[in-house]
């Protein structure tokens, strides 16, 4: 019998790990759809009362939506807040709804106001977020018999039992959400290192689908090193100073992420050329294979954060470098002409492989204690408190969507109008690209919700049926939430029918009502974004594109510059990231656009990917040169502050400050840069001539099609 127990015992361990601990989005799910059936059984038990029950239900979701603190301190500051909020906001609802006009002023000034908040900070973001969805939600409880403080009461209840939930966890894992952040870091990055793999070898058809996908994939991995940022910051600001020192062990994690990012992001020659230059195919294979088996690892590291475990760097990938090393030696005699390029993407690769070994250390003597003061960004109300701001324009066109929602709610006497507006508020982004992705994947996913759901309530039609629907649907919403919008929508869907069955049997009867609230609220948040006070991206490339050459232009610098210390360079680095993909993110909303309204694309894309390489370029110098270690002789560093100097004109061009005879003598300057290299380049050991070359390439490159981008913006204006 013991061993039986003891099977089982290891079995439900095994199945935990396995399933939830090391996949976060099960986790989360898990803990939401917990906290939901335990007040949906609990309600139907004592009060059997269908209202309350889902009410509680909807309280939990909105908190869970708007959660963001990883402190246990900081996360019970933001439930207190949220709960007066949601309060506060609720009550407001349920008392001025039975007078349409007061309501919508009210309804106008609580959105906009909680908007503008929202830009703040992130924990706000989240907060004010949540108060909306409350907002929605109130409006469709209002129909019932049930006293107006009912509801506020209810989702105050639902959100605090949830909150105290997720806080008592939190007391008893602390790091968890920290160590869930890095470790989602990590896994972008090893996703990125694989991708890459694919260049070698690749053919011609294969490289631009390959470069897409590496671009797609950095976005999605700095964005990360973001969200660390911020969770490291907020983490420092709650923590007391014995707790800072076990922060500390973190934020070395978090720089080694972006070392690693700055070698897998890295370039030091088109890559794709060689798989069709290099005569030794087996040699090109080879790279690929040592790239996914550092993919491997870098997936088994980042599941090691997840479990607490101790990291076992894989032997089979330490024999592989070496075998590498072999053939790369054995291929110099028979290929001279590429074995320097080899030689330094084998001397990242071995670098990449040699950081995960040693995961406690990094190249960088970064003073970690420099960032136990920080705290998470935020923005000041009065810089939001303008037009020329983002926020205030999303602020502006959603306060207008969703009185726009209210007004056709009233006029035409739509029962359950809200939804209406829910779905506008779900809809509406900020750019126009993300508003009609969300619309599609919104639509898309309510119309197979609904034939999904109808055919589950038919299956399932008694009371526990409808019970276990809510609770299956709602986990797997939360768990496609952050992966696949169109998922999630599907399962919300179904969601909301369970819903209604279970508080009047009529979530059939409700679907297409549903349905025709879900278009009207859809086409109502297009035709905001589309028509009131639209950013189109041809606006902002021109501000996009000064801003990722300033940024690329000061993360050369700093690999040079002595005076510059490792701190800023960090900094710098991750800045000019930032910029690169957010130029990137740019040309590709505007695809998006109506046609009309992409003006400059060929150009735009261009200048993107010539910046992109500049990037790449540039990070590939910053791997294989410390200025400490590994300082510049002073023709190299006259001809790295030349180059810089042409970058800086380069910012000037896109900044229409500049004429035609300033540029013609910039380009002349740059034109005599092929002559230096030639003669620089003689010095065959020093292979840093061959990066400072592609960086100078490229920067005149880059010149050139800014004057171009110059000549076209004057042409418009006159």
């Amino acid at each position: 019998m013991t061993h039986y127990l003891n099977l089982i015992k290891a079995t439900s361990r095994k199945i935990w790990l396995n399933v939830f601990w090391k996949n976060p989005p099960h986790l989360w799910a898990l803990k939401v759809t917990v906290s939901i059936a335990f007040l949906l059984i609990l309600s139907e038990i004592i009060f059997d009362n269908s209202f309350i029950a889902t009410t509680l239900a909807l309280g939990v979701v909105a908190m869970a939506l708007g959660e963001t603190d990883v402190h246990p301190r900081g996360r019970l500051k933001s439930a207190v807040i949220t709960l007066l909020l949601f309060l506060l906001s609720s009550s407001i609802v349920g008392l001025l709804l039975p007078y349409p006009i007061i309501f919508g002023i009210a309804l106008g000034v609580m959105v906009f106001s909680l908007t503008l908040l929202a830009g703040i900070s992130s924990r706000l973001q989240g907060i004010t977020f949540g108060t909306l969805l409350i907002i929605t939600y109130t409006m469709l409880g209002a129909g019932t018999d049930a006293q107006w403080y009912l509801q506020p009461l209810l989702y105050v209840v639902g959100a605090s039992i949830y909150s105290t939930i997720s806080i008592l966890l939190l007391y008893f894992r602390p790091l968890r959400l920290l160590r869930e952040q890095l470790s989602s870091g990590f896994s972008y990055l090893a996703q990125y290192i694989d991708v890459k793999a694919g260049l070698f070898p690749s053919a011609p058809n294969e490289q631009e689908n390959i470069r897409n996908q590496l671009a797609q994939h950095n976005i999605q991995l700095a964005q990360q090193i973001e969200v660390c940022k911020r969770d490291l910051y907020s983490y420092s600001a709650e923590s007391d100073r014995k707790m800072r020192a076990v922060v500390n062990i973190y934020y070395r994690k978090w720089f080694l992420l972006q070392e690693m990012q700055e070698r897998a992001t890295s370039s030091h020659e088109q890559y794709d050329v060689l798989s069709g230059q290099v005569k030794n195919a087996d040699l090109i294979e080879g790279f690929g294979q040592l790239m996914r088996e550092i993919t491997g690892a870098m997936h088994q590291y980042a599941e090691s954060l997840l479990t607490s475990e101790t990291y076992k760097h894989p032997l089979s990938l330490m024999w592989t470098v070496t075998a590498m090393r072999k053939m790369l030696d054995a291929e110099k005699e028979t290929s001279e002409a590429h074995y320097s390029t080899l030689s330094l993407l084998m001397n990242n690769l071995s670098g990449l492989e040699q950081s995960l070994r040693n995961e406690e250390k990094t190249d960088r003597q970064i003073e970690v204690s420099d960032y136990n003061a920080r705290r998470p960004e935020r923005q000041p109300l009065s810089i939001i408190l303008t037009p020329r701001h983002p926020r205030f324009r999303f602020a502006v066109r959603l306060t207008l969507c969703l009185l726009l929602g209210y007004s056709f709610m009233q006029i035409f006497q739509v029962e359950k109008g809200a939804w209406i507006l829910l779905t506008s508020l779900i809809v509406v982004q900020q750019t126009y690209s993300a508003t009609r992705q969300r619309l599609f994947h919104r639509i898309f996913g309510t119309l197979l919700g609904v034939v999904l759901g109808v055919s589950l309530a038919h299956l399932l039609p008694t009371l526990m049926g409808q019970i276990l629907l809510m609770l299956g649907s709602v986990y797997a919403f939360f768990f496609w939430l952050k992966k696949n919008y169109t998922v999630a929508a599907i399962f919300i869907t179904i969601y909301v029918l369970g819903a209604f069955n279970l508080l009047a049997g009529e979530g059939v009867a409700v679907m297409l009502p549903r349905i025709i609230d879900t278009l009207i609220g859809g086409m109502l948040a297009y035709f905001v974004v589309r028509y009131i006070w639209p950013d189109w991206q041809y606006k902002q490339l021109p501000i996009l594109l000064h801003t990722a050459v300033t940024k690329n232009r000061c993360y050369f610098q700093s690999i040079y510059d002595v005076s510059i210390s490792e701190t800023e360079y960090v900094h710098n680095r991750r800045s000019a990231h930032n910029a690169d993909n957010a130029l990137t993110s740019g040309w590709k909303d505007m695809r998006l656009e109506p046609k009309s309204k992409r003006h400059y694309q060929q150009r735009a894309l261009r200048l993107t990917d010539l910046n992109h390489a500049l990037l790449s370029y540039i990070s590939a110098f910053g791997v294989h040169n410390h200025k400490i270690k590994h300082p510049l002789a002073e023709h190299e560093l006259r001809f790295c502050c030349n180059v810089n100097h042409i970058l800086q004109f380069v910012e000037e061009t896109m900044s229409q400050q500049v004429n035609d005879l300033q540029f013609d003598e910039h380009l002349a300057q740059a034109n005599e840069w092929e002559g230096e290299i030639a003669r620089i380049k003689l010095d065959t050991d020093n292979q840093r001539y061959a990066l400072i070359h592609n960086i100078a390439r490229v920067s005149r490159e880059l010149l050139v099609e800014a004057r171009g981008l110059k000549e076209v913006y004057e042409e418009e204006v006159n």
